[in-house]
């Protein structure tokens, strides 16, 4: 899995046991409905089944189970959606940065499934959800927990950026 640390350098974290390389990371704190950075402090080891997803010119692979924020173009209501449930489906990622004044709207294809896949991904809160780089400017969210309904629901854009 990948963070951004708090100079907006990409970090693959790939071992439970490599030193980590930053104390920060960008993520999207629910509770305040904003980006901000967050102590890297305990790494996680996760062997499940995952999905390659290609955002944007970008591939990448998610653990089955986790969660990503999507937007509807039309409405710009945001959503949550299990990553299982994106091959065969159209979603559309809210794609948005550090720099970025506006966020942008990117299809989400799967591209190869792996039935066990050994991920590392930082511990997060259950209002935390993870800015995964899908390039050096901009990122996508992803959780390991379903925060719609806690968080998100009845939210457009506007009430995130």
């Amino acid at each position: 899995m990948l963070i951004l640390d708090n100079d907006n350098n990409t970090i693959i974290l790939d071992s439970i046991y490599s030193p980590m390389l930053t104390d920060y990371m960008w993520v999207l704190d629910l509770n305040i409905l904003d980006y901000t950075l967050a102590p890297l402090l305990v790494l996680e080891e996760i062997t499940s089944p995952a999905i390659q997803l290609y955002i944007d010119g970008f591939s990448f692979v998610l653990p089955a189970n986790w969660n990503m924020l999507i937007v509807d173009e039309e409405t710009t209501r945001l959503d949550i959606v299990e990553i299982s449930e994106i091959p065969g489906n159209e979603f559309t990622a809210l794609v948005y940065g550090p720099n970025k004044l506006t966020p942008a709207y990117k299809i989400i294809s799967a591209i190869n499934y792996y039935p066990s896949f050994m991920s590392v991904s930082p511990s997060l809160n259950k209002y935390q959800m993870l800015c995964h780089p899908i390039s050096g400017e901009t990122w996508v969210n992803i959780s390991p927990s379903d925060t719609f309904n806690k968080y998100l629901k009845n939210l457009v854009i506007g009430d995130l950026i």
